[in-house]
């Protein structure tokens, strides 16, 4: 499944397209831009009302949450909700499907909602005594929604897609971003966040002429980016917080001052890297991916010694943010080899590198918060009932194991940061083990994570 990537500026082969994830569901509100009825059997995935049906439930059942419509998506003017939860000294603020065709992070989240807002066990007393928890369950209503006739018979289908549905206008910005792309238009907003939160894209505004970069595309187009300097960098390829949905979350995220920051995402059904080239490929269920700074830029896995430190890592996280990123993820991996199923004891590293425009890069900064990123093996259209379950539940345990330590200690202090850099990277999704030969693929587990964006 092809993505448009980020990678072009830092000088990797890029990608561009479209995804489509099948997820049919039951009938929907007639609208324009793609949206409309759907007569397929409902899927495991919750639409957008029935998101707002049990938030409203929840907040109706419960004193203990605040429910808040922070915003409206771009196309479909569905509302954007804020959960709150806990009245602790941590904070910690979670966005769910941020790409529409990435949607367990969305039903984990509802799932943790309803636990913490109506459960009376100890461990649920002690998260909310100690943190604070701020949820966007569902950050791309639009993408979530997104239906198209994908067989040509005549009858759409609900399939979900990484985008919102926003077209670009020349009063938005000097040039069109390369991540406003499809039919119809819209953004990949975890490319539209910017370090700045009150950075206004309009033409001459808080921009320059010469921060702007074209990139020539394999089919003779050409893709814009804008290089925004900062305190001595060049932070490449920065969003330029064009929809309202991140600026949204953005708001959210400066009112809660948060000191961790967790986001969920999917990825191609990935594997773990095996030495023995004569063994069937294991899957590996989730990756990981921490944030840090130039304190731990040796042990960043695509560091180019030549290449200026914004390019390899963060240089607003400090180290000791930094160690709190690594324990979080850490934390997570040792909490699934824990549990009694094999398949979870599978966790790999999603190798980082900094996407200046990506929800991590651009607002930890602003309140020194550890980062911690979910990738599920397998978008979602490419696992069955079997698979969603598993990794629904790998996700489960490991917000409620975060949850439990950081409530129990902030700083994590009995987890080791450097044991989180033995962790295999991710390797070769399956599809490519399947149709490559083997031996080709020596030395692709290095460079598995960047092959797929977050």
């Amino acid at each position: 499944m092809q993505r448009r990537t980020f990678l072009r500026s830092l000088g990797i082969a890029t990608t561009a397209g479209l995804s489509a994830a099948s997820v049919p569901v039951a009938g929907q509100p007639d609208g324009d831009d793609g949206y409309g009825p759907v007569d397929l059997d409902a899927g495991p995935y919750r639409t957008n009302e029935q998101v707002t049906e049990e938030l409203k439930l929840l907040d109706r059942t419960s004193d203990r949450i605040t429910l808040t419509e922070i915003g409206r998506s771009a196309g479909r003017n569905d509302p954007l909700w804020e959960v709150k939860l806990g009245e602790g000294d941590t904070s910690v603020h979670i966005i769910d499907q941020i790409h529409g065709d990435e949607p367990t992070g969305t039903e984990v989240s509802l799932l943790m909602i309803r636990q913490l807002s109506q459960g009376t066990s100890p461990e649920t007393e002690e998260i909310l005594e100690n943190l604070s928890l701020t949820f966007i369950p569902r950050s791309n209503p639009d993408g979530a929604m997104y239906r198209e006739d994908t067989t040509g018979d005549g009858h759409e289908q609900r399939v979900s897609r990484r985008q919102n549905t926003q077209p670009w206008c020349e009063c938005d910005s000097r040039y069109e971003p390369y991540y406003n792309y499809g039919t119809p238009a819209g953004y990949d907003m975890n490319r539209d966040f910017n370090i700045d939160p009150g950075f206004d894209a309009t033409p001459g505004v808080d921009d320059e002429a010469d921060w702007w970069r074209a990139e020539e595309t394999d089919d003779g187009g050409t893709e814009w980016y804008m290089d925004q300097p900062r305190e001595g960098h060049v932070l490449r390829g920065s969003g330029l917080r064009l929809t309202e949905e991140v600026r949204a979350i953005t708001d959210s995220f400066l009112r809660a001052d948060p000191d961790v920051a967790i986001s969920h995402h999917h990825q191609n059904v990935a594997t773990v890297p095996d030495e023995d080239e004569e063994s069937d490929p294991q899957r590996s269920l989730l990756s990981t991916m921490p944030v840090y700074g130039p304190a731990y830029e040796d042990q960043a896995p695509f560091a180019d010694p030549d290449a200026p430190v914004a390019d390899n890592v963060n240089p607003f996280i400090d180290a000791e943010t930094s160690a709190r990123s690594l324990r979080l993820n850490q934390l997570v991996g040792e909490a699934l080899a824990d549990q009694p199923w094999d398949a979870f004891d599978t966790v790999t590293r999603f190798g980082y590198f900094p996407i200046w425009g990506d929800y991590f890069d651009a607002l930890c900064p602003l309140t020194d918060a550890a980062a911690m990123l979910y990738e599920v093996s397998g978008q979602s259209d490419q696992v069955g009932d079997e698979s969603y379950g598993l990794y629904l539940e790998a996700t489960r345990i490991g917000y409620m194991e975060t949850f439990s330590a950081l409530a129990e200690d902030p700083q994590l202090s009995d987890v080791d940061e450097e044991a989180y850099f033995e962790t295999p990277l991710v390797g070769p999704s399956l599809e490519e083990v399947e149709d490559a030969d083997r031996a080709s693929l020596e030395g692709l587990g290095q460079v598995g994570g960047v092959a797929l964006p977050r």
